[in-house]
């Protein structure tokens, strides 16, 4: 079954309650699975009803009817209607067989209902026939039968009480009056029943190409995943070649801004790189935390080992003050070292200072950690707005995409921490990201952290 397939059918329509033979095979399966729950609520409905009635004919009728009509109930209707609920709950028979018992189980009540009516006659006594109209109504609604198969049952009922009702005695002219609100009972159920089955099936068709657009989405993600994952290794290889090439050369006296400026434009070039990957990686929902107990002190020396031989290449000072070994966090440490790496990249980047302090502080379960610049700071709007995606400062004059930001919000939260800006009382601009700490930390600030960067950080 294909897309085109069930919009085809769709254009065509389905007045007849017919599908194409493909759709048509699908549908009986899910109808019949759903006629299976149905059948459990109905049959037990059902089973109370004709107890209740057997009750009420013990009470309200002559002793010799009512030990015929309640017989009818209790040793004919009640077991059959009693095996159709106990198959219900069973996986055997398959749900197409349960069906067909399932449409014979309401003829075979029906059929009980005339019997009740014609032992009645017999005796003499006025009993009504709205029990079939009760009985036509319960078919076409409360068991919800398909269209045909009730249709086709109740117009058997219909032909029998009739037959049933001459064959008595009845006289002709109220037994025809008595036919006549029969088949009206009978055309309203079966409109309802046209009715319900139609919607059913345009319900069917628009969930089938639901699921179908469902699988195409994840086959296409699971493409989009594959190129992921082989652009993140084979993107990376050259750059680092390049980086290791650069690396090697011995300083050429005659050209050293040329080399920098080459080392500066790969450094760039990688950041950009990440930048996007990351913005892929999580778009495509391939970014899955591994939460556990991060040493602060640790992730903040590897990031001023990755970062301080660039930024001094470029005249930007990086200070990172040393934190206790006793300061732990729950976070993902390759995602937190990526968060403060775009942080201190944005502010090299985008900020114009020539210093970057980063800075961590614990209190109240959260470590708190901070970096500052000594550049032109952020505008009032831009507080707001800087971290959504592709926002980026006017007059940078720096390569970007405006990502670097977002991502740091996306890898946070997916940490459970958060992530703001404040305005410092000097120069420059305060970005914080704010994590839990691991049940061992101390609660207490950290010697040598800050707890706001009301200025400038020292230009050293």
């Amino acid at each position: 079954m294909t897309a085109e397939e069930i919009q085809q059918q769709q254009a065509r329509g389905f007045r007849t309650l017919r599908f194409m033979p493909a759709l048509e095979a699908d549908y009986r399966q899910v109808r019949s699975a759903l006629v299976r729950q149905r059948a459990r609520l109905a049959s037990l409905a059902g089973l109370v009803l004709f107890l209740v009635y057997a009750l009420v004919d013990l009470m309200t009728l002559p002793p010799e009817l009512a030990r015929l009509t309640a017989g009818i109930r209790l040793l004919l209707t009640c077991p059959i209607i009693a095996t159709v609920l106990w198959l219900a709950h069973h996986h055997r028979p398959d749900d197409l067989a349960f069906e067909r018992l399932y449409v014979l189980a309401y003829l075979a009540g029906g059929l009980s209902v005339i019997a009740i009516i014609l032992v009645a006659r017999w005796q003499a006594y006025p009993l009504p026939y709205e029990g079939m109209i009760l009985m036509l109504m319960f078919g076409y609604f409360a068991m919800g039968l398909p269209f045909f198969e009730a249709s086709a049952a109740s117009l058997i009922l219909v032909v029998t009480y009739l037959l049933a009702e001459l064959w008595a005695g009845y006289p002709v002219a109220a037994a025809f009056t008595n036919l006549f609100f029969l088949f009206t009972a009978n055309v309203i159920g079966m409109v309802g029943a046209w009715i319900s089955e139609y919607r059913h099936r345009a319900h069917f068709l628009d969930r089938q190409l639901l699921d179908l657009m469902h699988q195409a989405a994840e086959d296409e993600s699971r493409r989009k995943t594959e190129l992921i994952t082989a652009a993140s290794h084979d993107l990376r290889q050259p750059l680092n070649v390049i980086e290791l090439t650069l690396a090697s050369l011995q300083p050429d006296h005659s050209h050293p801004q040329l080399l920098n400026q080459l080392r500066g434009t790969v450094s760039q070039l990688r950041n950009l790189l990440g930048t996007v990957l990351d913005s892929a990686r999580l778009n495509a929902g391939m970014v899955r935390p591994d939460i556990s107990t991060v040493s602060l002190a640790a992730v903040l020396q590897e990031l001023g080992d990755l970062l301080t031989e660039t930024l001094t290449r470029r005249d930007i000072q990086l200070d990172i003050p040393p934190l206790p070994p006793s300061l732990h966090l729950r976070a993902d440490p390759s995602l937190l070292l990526r968060v403060l790496q775009n942080l201190v990249i944005n502010a090299a980047d985008h900020s114009g200072g020539r210093h970057i302090l980063v800075t961590a502080v614990a209190a109240d379960g959260h470590a708190q950690i901070r970096v500052c610049d000594d550049g032109c700071g952020l505008s009032g709007d831009l507080h707001d707005r800087v971290f959504t995606p592709y926002v980026r400062a006017p007059k940078s004059g720096q390569p970007g995409l405006g990502l670097g930001l977002t991502i740091v919000r996306e890898f946070t939260r997916l940490m459970q921490g958060r992530c703001g800006t404040e305005r410092p009382l000097a120069r420059g601009a305060v970005f914080w990201v704010s994590l839990p700490l691991a049940a061992t930390t101390s609660r207490r600030p950290a010697p040598g952290s800050h707890t706001r960067c009301d200025c400038a950080p020292p230009t050293g």
